[in-house]
């Protein structure tokens, strides 16, 4: 081996061609170093955009679930006629339809489940001729009236008074149908009802 390293070292022109090959190696390492932190810059921009494309679709697919989830609607109506109602909160004790649970046919009463803005409707039908007014409230607090109103002289009988509101709710908020003033309803197919949905 030592015999090796003479001959080698006496013969420079060798000795120039092993360093000149030495510094090729070290220039193409060099190049390749370079072309992995290329290749793992590019790796880390793809995995940063597919990382990205990965959240917005996580994201799309959580507010589509929460879209879902967050579907609220009810219609319910009063059982049978009632000439001589007039005080408290009318409830609504046969219910058509009630997604999200919201309503309440045992009291009367709309609980919001979520945040949202609301439409609420109501239609209370006369008794006859008689007169019947109701307010749609929030938390206790009127919002809307509307009025069942026959005029006795025109032989009008058994008239609608229907109307509509739109709320912004927290959750937890409650909406009812409360006496305002006259008496009776009338029902006949449904006809007295109350009705909410989310926006």
């Amino acid at each position: 081996m030592e015999e090796l390293v003479k001959m080698v070292k006496n013969d420079s022109t060798k000795w120039n061609d092993i360093e000149n090959i030495l510094n090729d190696l070290k220039v193409q390492i060099r190049y390749t170093s370079l072309s992995l932190l290329d290749v793992n810059a590019e790796t880390n921009s793809v995995n940063a955009d597919l990382l990205q494309s990965l959240n917005q679709a996580i994201s799309d697919l959580y507010d589509f679930s929460v879209k879902m989830l967050k579907k609220v609607a009810f219609t319910a109506s009063v059982p049978s006629t009632s000439p001589s109602w007039n005080t408290g909160t009318l409830v609504f004790s046969v219910v058509i339809t009630n997604v999200g649970n919201g309503y309440n046919p045992s009291n009367g009463i709309f609980t919001a489940p979520t945040n949202g803005n609301y439409v609420f409707f109501v239609n209370v039908q006369s008794y006859g001729t008689k007169i019947i007014c109701v307010d749609i409230v929030l938390n206790g607090s009127t919002k809307v009236r509307t009025m069942a109103f026959n005029n006795i002289g025109s032989g009008d009988s058994y008239d609608a008074g229907p109307n509509l509101v739109v709320l912004t709710l927290q959750k937890g908020d409650s909406v009812w149908v409360r006496y305002y003033a006259g008496k009776g309803y009338f029902t006949d197919g449904y006809m007295t009802t109350f009705s909410g949905f989310l926006i």
